[in-house]
C-alpha cells in the first residue's frame, strides 16, 4: 500500500484553496481595523467558515443571530435588526480594510448587499476590475461628467479626486477649511454609454 506525503488542501467553488481563505480571514481578524471588533470578528468567522464547510445555504439571518449573537427564542428577526446592522457595518469594515491595510491581500473577502455569504476572490480579479475602472474614469473624465459634479459642488476650482472603491469617485475640495465631498458612483461603459 502506497502512502502518499502531500494531500491537497480542499479547494472551494471560487477556486481559492481553503489554507488562503483561513489565512486572509486570520489577517483581517487581526488587523487594527477588525481586533476590537468581537461581534464583527464572530460574524466574519462563523460565516466564512460556515461557507468552508459546505454550509452557506444555511447561512440566514435568524441562525445567525442565533449563533453569533446569541439570540434566545423567541427571536424574531423582523423586530430584532441586530444581524441586518452588524452586516452593514461588517461591509462597510471591510471595504475600510481593503481601502488601508489590505489593498495588496491576495484574496479578497466580500458580502453581496442582501447576502449573509461571503464571496472569495484572488486579488488578480480586482486588478482587471480596476482596469475597467480606470477605463470608465477616463472615459467620464473626457465626456466631463466630473466637471459637472466639480461645478456643481462649488465656486473653487482646486479639487482632490479620489477613486474610493470600485466605481465610486469621491471629489474634495483642497482647501482644509471646506472638505464637502460630493461623490460619483460609475460603472464601465454598457450598450456605449456610461452609467452614472
Amino acid at each position: 500500500m502506497r502512502e502518499h506525503a502531500a494531500i491537497s488542501a480542499p479547494i472551494g467553488e471560487s477556486g481559492i484553496a481553503q489554507g488562503a481563505i483561513r489565512e486572509e480571514l486570520s489577517r483581517i481578524l487581526e488587523s487594527p481595523i477588525f481586533v476590537q471588533s468581537d461581534r464583527l470578528g464572530r460574524f466574519l468567522r462563523y460565516t466564512v467558515e460556515t461557507t468552508l464547510a459546505g454550509e452557506a445555504k444555511s447561512l440566514k439571518e435568524y441562525l445567525i443571530g442565533i449563533e453569533v449573537y446569541e439570540r434566545r427564542p423567541p427571536y424574531h428577526p423582523s423586530s430584532d435588526s441586530i444581524v441586518r446592522s452588524e452586516a452593514r457595518r461588517l461591509r462597510r469594515k471591510l471595504k475600510e480594510y481593503y481601502e488601508s491595510i489590505g489593498i495588496r491581500d491576495p484574496v479578497f473577502i466580500y458580502y453581496r448587499p442582501g447576502s449573509y455569504v461571503p464571496v472569495f476572490r484572488r486579488r488578480e480579479r480586482q486588478k482587471s476590475m480596476g482596469l475597467a475602472t480606470e477605463r470608465a474614469l477616463k472615459e467620464l473624465l473626457t465626456e466631463g461628467t466630473v466637471a459637472k459634479a466639480i461645478k456643481a459642488s462649488s465656486g473653487n476650482r482646486d479639487f482632490d479626486i479620489q477613486i474610493v472603491f470600485e466605481g465610486t469617485i469621491r471629489i474634495l475640495p483642497s482647501r482644509a477649511e471646506s472638505r464637502e465631498a460630493s461623490e460619483i458612483e460609475f460603472l464601465p461603459r454598457r450598450n456605449n454609454k456610461i452609467v452614472c
